[in-house]
């Protein structure tokens, strides 16, 4: 059975745990009345939180959101993100791979995260024979990168303006111009750190405020090409425990009872949310109609294919069209 809304199943939790992209925003606005869904379980007194896979940290997330009229409080009770659990690790100096127990510098690939790193133990270096250990940020190219791959220009989206019209950064969609650095990488043994686990995320043009929202390539899909190649790989945030762990902690620190029968993870996508929830020992709720599921069911896959690609049974989940009703 598939369910028109959230709504229809609320009155079964009491804790709820949000994805952002493809679950409440679409990449260019918020989907048809999910916002409004949430004010509403707020307003019930059901506890309402965002866990996003993005390396930004919660007070950026959650200013991000202010703006576009999502308000802390009245929408949502929390937001917690990957890039917490991150800055969480590398601020006691924790970070450890099988490999190299005590890893200290670190070459960046993509978009670098100061933040992040700012008052640890960890060095960055920029020659990657001098690392102990790539990060994976966000997997943006500069003007070299697309120089290099003109065979890819179409593939290419502009997201930065220099101010006088001409591009400083680019998304992708497709990760071929990171396979130099990672067959490179891999050949030096080197481990990897990544706080962003999802493949894609749909974004609108910022630059091109009319263009229709794509899915640009994310972090995890260059983990992933490192995975491949049998690179050690530690990831932070969903389908991770990691991220759930820091998330139940603090919300018992701020005085709310985790029962986990009645808490559900809702989300769009099967690989981090869906398998992240049932990680976590929590209820999920699978989004069918927008966000990655519906890409995916667009280009013939099925729900249930998309779960025995996990080794997860169907009937594990709840099924609905979306947060806000189609």
């Amino acid at each position: 059975m598939i369910y028109n809304s959230l709504t229809a199943i609320a009155n079964r939790f009491d804790l709820f745990l949000f994805d952002a992209y493809g679950v409440f925003w679409e990449g260019k606005q918020f989907y048809e009345n999910s916002v409004e869904t949430m004010r509403s379980l707020v307003a019930e007194g059901k506890t309402v939180v965002v866990i996003s896979n993005s390396t930004q940290t919660h007070e950026k997330l959650m200013a991000s959101y202010g703006k576009r009229g999502m308000i802390a409080g009245t929408d949502y009770n929390f937001l917690f993100s990957s890039g917490d659990v991150l800055r969480y690790h590398l601020s006691k100096g924790d970070i450890m791979f099988r490999s190299n127990p005590h890893p200290h510098k670190y070459y960046v690939i993509g978009q670098p995260h100061q933040t992040a790193f700012a008052d640890t133990p960890y060095q960055q270096v920029y020659t990657i024979q001098d690392a102990d250990f790539i990060y994976c940020g966000v997997p943006f190219l500069y003007e070299k990168d697309v120089a290099k791959y003109p065979q890819y220009n179409h593939l290419f989206w502009p997201v930065e303006n220099r101010g006088d019209n001409s591009c400083k950064i680019w998304d992708t969609l497709t990760a071929e111009p990171f396979t130099e650095i990672v067959d490179k990488a891999v050949s030096l043994g080197l481990p990897v750190l990544n706080a962003n686990p999802d493949f894609t995320a749909k974004e609108g043009h910022p630059l091109v405020p009319e263009a229709e929202a794509v899915f640009v390539v994310r972090n995890g899909s260059i983990a992933e090409m490192f995975r491949k190649r049998g690179a050690e790989v530690l990831e932070y945030g969903k389908p991770h425990t990691n991220i759930y762990d820091y998330t139940f902690a603090l919300l018992q620190k701020n005085g709310i009872k985790i029962n986990k029968m009645r808490t559900c993870m809702i989300g769009d996508t099967v690989r981090t949310d869906i398998k992240g929830g049932l990680n976590a020992g929590i209820i999920p709720i699978l989004c069918v109609e927008t966000g990655v599921t519906a890409e995916e069911i667009s280009k013939g896959k099925t729900v249930k294919s998309l779960c025995l690609e996990q080794n997860i049974d169907v009937q594990q989940i709840i099924q609905i069209k979306s947060v806000g009703g189609r």
